[in-house]
């Protein structure tokens, strides 16, 4: 591990990380406030499944991203290909990560909405709280929170001078710095400024060092300004800045797991057998040993291609408030101009040529106005109207030739989709019996408009789209959708809370690029529908030193958006498409425990366990996918990345060293059932049950002003399945992170 001097201490962790999970004073579990229902609540007060994770518990699991957000959150999974995040909530996953879809879980920074998968690895700088709110959020939230939100909230200035440095180096070569300052001017205007500059190497090896992937080369900065003239009224605008570079990790995936044989006949076969050989495609009726053995190690890269990803995302952000008495006035404005780069080795090996890739830029706007009701009375409201514009230019390029991506006809689609989506939703509570009991309805309508307008793309010799012309083609879709919410809560006690709700969400319909260019392939595909029903009951105990939350639900989806691989074979290239179809009902249904308490001062634990069952009902005539034939029955098939079972525990106790501070041993658990990652179940796409270990080791001075963390991430070294898909190179792979530790020193102001 590479060693650092307090000198280049720069740019710090998150600014509260001289909390502790438990009150020093009471020994009892943290308060969390929440906005899951739009409004600033007790985490505890909130009849909705949320697992909330303050800047205390990010900082203690080394949680920077959304990546390791799985550790500690029942019902959650995180997969990854490439750039583009794939989270999972309660059977619903992401899996259509291009331009013509949305993705199925919501993500929002600061109540901005973000749209592509990508933009979800945004990095956790100077975060207040994460949010992941289980279930659709159709009414508040509204179109592609089908399964659910991820609610990042990051720290306004406020009225103290605070600020803090921190530098972190581990395995791979990492180094980090981070920080924050927050700088009061006076009592109506105040700054915060957050920055982070973190590199690693890649943890995937190559034939070479510049092969390697997944290393890291991330530049984020933000600033805040918090503006308030009056009591009243107050505005916060921020301004981030954030740059992704470096290796990446590919596009569906970096290496080829092996394919489907008949040792007979020597075909693609769903039920054949198992073979960890590449095949030249297409075979019929040749013998296995004309393919080339594959690589067993999952963190292996055989492509002599170097993979690149550049990304680039500019973020502006205007929230404001005004309190008129009997209600309050929101705005809630966002503009993102985002770009992103990353291409592929099309055939998985050390031959020349078939560099794949693809360029996304856009621009988005979106403007939401909300009127809430003020004060305890027995009744309360909320109302609104939610814009969005989203305008793409995306670019795609195939089976290229090395130092000759600028051949005519080299790039082979391009496209200019364009969304705008309207809505309007409101949402009412009553306490039919004041402090007791508590019923809630809300509804909203949603339209979305999406554009698709055929384009040319010229690529250069560095694989870089040059330029993209529109061709005159022009498609419409239009979707529209109405969702709603019926909620009852019943208080025992100040402290007891049992509800029930029934739900509905829907996920966006879209378009398949594919279509241009293949009349076999559908122009478009409809909105997926979810209605969820759920109780649950949410308890503090013993002078909350226990915290016990319990939640049991039933997901029901109708036309779901399925992604199947068509193999396309022409006089100069084969390829596959992805194609999406609405071709499946199915379900999950499961139950959900979240428990916290301090048994006795200083010793701090956590639980959590998820029993879930998400299957496809009626899923039936599905097309083989790419290289295999004929119509496949998937009914009664396990959703991907939905284990039956996931368990995580957490186990801390803080020493007392008196004048030499407190040292602080922490030790986390997740144990995960097996579960598949395609809709086909094979054993490729199988990961079998697993558990992994992280220890930290944390020092805490006096004052708190100075603290050292040592840690170490899967200690056991799990080498995990968290991506496949069909490709035309037989099944793409790829894998989570090995073993990582590290050394992080910070200082707080």
């Amino acid at each position: 591990m590479t060693s650092v001097s307090i000198a280049v201490l720069a740019l710090a962790a998150s600014p509260t990380w001289a909390q502790t999970v438990q009150d020093p004073e009471t020994s009892t579990v943290e308060d969390i406030v929440v906005t899951a229902q739009r409004r600033a609540e007790n985490l505890q007060d909130v009849p909705v499944a949320v697992t909330a994770l303050s800047s205390e518990t990010l900082l203690n699991n080394d949680i920077r991203d959304l990546s390791r957000v799985e550790v500690l959150t029942p019902g959650f999974s995180f997969g990854r290909s490439g750039s583009d995040a794939r989270p999972a909530i309660r059977g619903a996953r992401t899996e259509n990560v291009s331009v013509s879809g949305d993705p199925s879980i919501g993500f929002f920074s600061d109540n901005v909405y973000r749209s592509r998968a990508s933009q979800a690895n945004e990095p956790f700088v100077d975060v207040e709280r994460v949010e992941i709110q289980r279930g659709p959020q159709g009414t508040l939230y509204g179109r592609n929170t089908f399964g659910g939100n991820i609610a990042i909230t990051t720290n306004d200035p406020d009225a103290d001078f605070d600020a803090g440095l921190s530098a972190t180096v581990g395995s791979f070569d990492r180094r980090q710095a981070e920080g924050f300052v927050n700088i009061p001017l006076n009592d109506m205007l105040q700054v915060r400024i957050a920055g982070l500059r973190e590199t690693m190497d890649g943890y995937v090896r190559g034939a070479t060092d510049e092969l390697d992937l997944f290393d890291r080369d991330t530049s984020y900065g933000r600033i805040g300004v918090r503006f308030a003239p009056t009591p009243q009224l107050e505005a916060v605008l921020r301004y981030s800045l954030w740059k992704e570079q470096g290796t990446g990790g590919g596009a569906f995936g970096y290496r080829v797991g092996g394919s489907l044989i008949n040792p007979t006949t020597g075909n693609f076969d769903l039920n054949g057998q198992p073979y960890a050989i590449l095949y030249d495609i297409p075979r019929t009726g040749r013998p296995l040993v004309e393919g080339f053995p594959l690589n067993p190690d999952p963190l292996f890269y055989a492509g002599n291609t170097k993979v690149v990803q550049d990304l680039r995302q500019e973020a502006f952000s205007a929230n404001l408030s005004y309190d008129a008495g009997p209600v309050t006035l929101r705005s809630i404005t966002g503009y993102i101009d985002y770009s992103v780069f990353r291409n592929a080795d099309g055939d998985f090996s050390a031959r020349v040529g078939n560099i794949d890739g693809q360029e996304d830029q856009l621009e988005s706007f979106s403007q939401e106005f909300q009127i809430a009701s003020n004060g305890d009375g027995p009744f309360s409201w909320i109302a609104g109207y939610f814009y969005f514009n989203e305008d793409v230019t995306a670019s795609f390029f195939s089976s290229c030739p090395t130092g000759a991506q600028n051949t005519p006809g080299c790039a082979f689609a391009a496209g200019l989709p364009e969304t705008t989506s309207n809505a309007v939703f409101g949402q009412a509570s009553y306490w039919i019996i004041p402090d007791r009991l508590r019923i809630t309805g809300g509804l909203r309508y949603t339209e979305d408009e999406k554009t698709i307008r055929r384009a040319t793309a010229t690529t250069n010799g560095s694989q870089r789209i040059t330029s993209v012309t529109p061709t005159g083609q022009e498609f419409d879709f239009m979707f529209e959708e109405t969702t709603w919410r019926a909620n009852v809560e019943y208080h025992l006690a100040d402290q007891n809370l049992i509800y029930g709700t029934v739900s509905t969400g829907f996920r966006s319909g879209g378009f398949n690029s594919g279509f241009f260019t293949n009349p076999a392939i559908p122009a478009s595909f409809g909105p997926e529908t979810v209605t969820a029903y759920e109780i649950g009951s949410k308890n503090q105990f013993w002078d909350n030193r226990v915290r016990l939350n319990i939640s049991a639900y039933r997901n029901e989806f109708e036309d779901l958006q399925v992604q199947n691989q068509i193999l396309i074979v022409t006089p100069t290239v084969t390829t596959t498409a992805s194609v999406i179809l609405n071709a499946a009902e199915a379900y999950s249904q499961g139950i959900e425990v979240e428990f916290e308490a301090v048994p006795m001062d200083n010793l701090n634990l956590a639980f959590s366990a998820t029993l879930m069952e998400a299957k496809f009902e009626d899923y039936r005539n599905v097309p083989a996918p790419a290289n295999y034939t004929g119509l496949q029955d998937y009914s009664g098939n396990d959703i991907p990345y939905s284990p039956n079972i996931k368990l995580t525990g957490q186990v801390s106790y803080d020493f007392d060293l008196g004048a030499n501070g407190t040292l602080t041993p922490q030790a986390t658990v997740l144990y995960s059932g097996d579960y598949q990652l395609t809709d086909t179940n094979t054993v490729l796409d199988r990961q079998d049950s697993f558990a992994k270990l992280d220890l930290r080791l944390s020092w805490e001075d006096v004052s708190r002003r100075y603290r050292v963390d040592a840690f170490v991430n899967n200690v056991t070294d799990e080498i995990t399945l968290n991506r496949a898909t069909f490709g035309s190179r037989g099944i793409l792979q790829s894998y989570d992170a090995p073993r990582m530790y590290g050394l992080r020193l910070g200082i707080a102001y």
